[in-house]
């Protein structure tokens, strides 16, 4: 047991690239290649500095349209005061490549008109809510392992042949008289 403890402790600390965040689905739309997932980091979440101030928050858009980036990340300021948020940075990693590119975002005040921001601003402003508001606890792992799981969620569903040739641990189906 504090082997396995220790395993795991010892890859988030190699790991210190991509560390350990605590993921909470926000938003979701869209379904099969249109699918898009708004997940937001908890562990990146500034405090207020005064009763209603402002708050920080990474939120990661997801994509399952593979002519898509794999991933948008936005760094997002919220006024919970005043009813209102912004992009502060952005950066989209290519599919293909993996390759980051910083994004261009406006730095003006929106309202609260897009679901995505709308939920956003929830879960920073109204903690007590989020399970009712429809958000859900993915867990704590790093972006990387993030990405897999929903990428796999996302992915088309599979064959009832190719579940179960995932369950036997083949790459591949093979077909009669084929080897291995």
């Amino acid at each position: 047991m504090l082997a396995s403890l220790l395993t795991g402790f010892n890859s988030v600390l190699a790991d210190s690239k991509d560390p350990v965040g605590d993921w909470w689905l926000v938003y979701s739309v869209g379904t099969g290649k249109n699918n898009i997932v708004f997940v937001a980091d908890l562990t990146s979440m500034t405090p207020p500095v005064k009763k209603g101030g402002t708050q920080f928050v990474e939120v990661s858009q997801i994509f399952a349209d593979p002519s898509k980036p794999l991933v948008d990340v936005y760094t997002v300021e919220v006024q919970c005061a005043k009813h209102r948020a912004r992009f502060v940075k952005g950066t989209s990693t290519d599919r293909a490549s993996n390759v980051r590119r910083d994004l261009e975002v406006s730095n003006e005040w929106l309202t609260l008109d897009d679901n995505a921001l709308l939920y956003t601003f929830g879960f920073v402003c109204n903690p007590r809510d989020r399970v009712f508001n429809g958000m859900l606890s993915l867990g704590k792992f790093t972006h990387k392992k993030l990405l897999e799981t929903i990428a796999e969620l996302q992915a088309p569903p599979k064959t009832p042949m190719q579940e179960l040739e995932q369950m036997l641990g083949n790459d591949k189906p093979h077909g009669p008289g084929e080897m291995k």
